[in-house]
């Protein structure tokens, strides 16, 4: 028995032969979305210069804080509470890790402390009208609200906290007239510099949004022009196909006038149906878009199904491997089964289909009589142009063990 499609190299009983691409062509590249990649980095770029400038105010405060008694016995509390929350906030601020927890509960911390400052404050005491060590962590507690909150928290603890301050200041000292004017001026600063960090960041937020959506866009556009040109580039193929292939086997078809010249005939008409089939086949894989190898499983098994002939393929890993591979893989396989079916009667048919990381294989293999070489004509291209030449085309490999009894053909392509 033998095939009609097969390279006459080696013997008739037993042949292996292996053919492997020393270059592969390359196929057409995966197009990766560009996702938020600017404003990612704006926003850590804004974490970090919240880090650098809390650490800087927050080592300021600390100083001030280890000097001042104006909290008596609540002093230490109050220290501990707040600087405690501002070191895990700064921490998270560089590494980028826990920052919405550790903002809000410092940003917490500190309005449960203002709250409660006029009312453990000695308030027979002159405080003076130098601020008190709280004032400094203000500004630091309304970036903390600007970077994890949403608009609406953020404008009311940038207006909030200023103003929570400005009344803790005033009922210390029971709204004496003296120091309503300084007050009044750490009122302003505090909602000037807080509504400064809060359009800042959303302006800076803003431009990394729109500078993602232009790259989205042009992205988009960029595919679609791909698309075009490999929709193109299919019809320019079945152009030439029609030419070269179809009417070439009509010709031929009109001056056959031998059996062997019909017989060539049949064979150059069906390579040419081949040819519009799988120029015609599964517009994913043309257009090189990345394809399970269990959609490739899928395919062989309808292939298979179409031959008069059931395999049971087991699914393979969910693995995916490019559009362009997969249709080399796919095409080949389907050409080792309809060997298979015609010329073994499907005997002992298996088709295994295993993928992993930047790897694909399909193996058929058949319990028939084997491949006879050296019967086929030097003519015959099937497996040559079928399965080697398709492997070697995306620089896979393609290896056939024959002999009586036993053919295995193994597809393997590799990253």
């Amino acid at each position: 028995m033998r095939w009609k499609t097969a390279s006459s190299t080696t013997s008739a009983t037993t042949t292996e032969t292996t053919v492997v691409a020393a270059e592969g062509i390359p196929g057409r590249q995966e197009v990766f979305a560009a996702g938020s990649f600017t404003s990612k980095r704006i926003e850590r770029i804004v974490q970090i210069a919240a880090g650098v400038g809390s650490l800087i105010v927050g080592i300021q405060a600390f100083f001030a804080a280890l000097g001042s008694s104006d909290a008596g016995a609540w002093h230490v509390p109050f220290t501990i509470v707040v600087f405690t929350s501002l070191a895990a906030f700064v921490l998270s601020c560089f590494t980028g890790r826990g920052l919405r927890v550790t903002a809000i509960v410092f940003v917490l911390a500190y309005t449960l402390v203002l709250c409660a400052w006029p009312w453990v404050t000695d308030h027979a005491k002159d405080p003076g009208y130098a601020q008190p060590w709280i004032w400094y962590v203000t500004n630091i507690s309304t970036i903390a609200a600007v970077l994890v909150m949403s608009l609406p928290w953020q404008v009311v603890f940038t207006i909030g906290l200023p103003l929570l301050f400005f009344v803790a200041r005033m009922l210390q000292v029971d709204f004496a007239q003296p120091y309503l004017a300084a007050n009044a001026f750490d009122l302003s600063f505090g909602l000037c510099l807080g509504t400064i960090l809060l359009i800042l960041v959303r302006t800076l937020r803003a431009t990394g949004h729109r500078v993602d959506e232009a790259r989205g866009t042009a992205l988009a556009e960029y595919t679609q022009a791909a698309a075009t040109e490999a929709a193109e580039s299919e019809r320019i193929s079945m152009a030439a196909l029609m030419h070269d292939s179809v009417m070439a086997a009509l010709i031929s078809a009109a001056r056959a006038t031998t059996d062997r010249e019909r017989a060539l005939t049949v064979g150059m008409a069906r390579e040419a149906l081949t040819g519009l089939a799988d120029a015609e086949s599964d517009e994913r894989m043309a257009l090189g878009r990345p394809i399970s190898a269990r959609l490739i499983a899928q395919d062989l098994r309808n292939a298979a199904h179409d031959f008069g002939v059931d395999v049971v393929i087991a699914a393979p890993a969910d693995v995916e491997v490019p559009g362009h591979v997969a249709r080399a893989l796919t095409l080949a396989a389907t050409q080792a089964i309809a060997n298979a079916v015609q010329h073994a009667e499907a005997m002992g048919l298996e088709v295994t289909v295993a993928a992993g990381a930047g790897e694909c294989r399909v193996r058929v293999s058949d319990t028939g009589g084997g491949i006879d070489f050296a019967s086929i004509p030097d003519d015959r291209l099937g497996i040559r142009a079928s399965i080697y030449a398709r492997m070697a085309a995306v620089g896979g490999t393609t290896k056939i063990s024959s002999r009586p009894g036993s053919t295995v053909i193994d597809l393997r392509w590799q990253r």
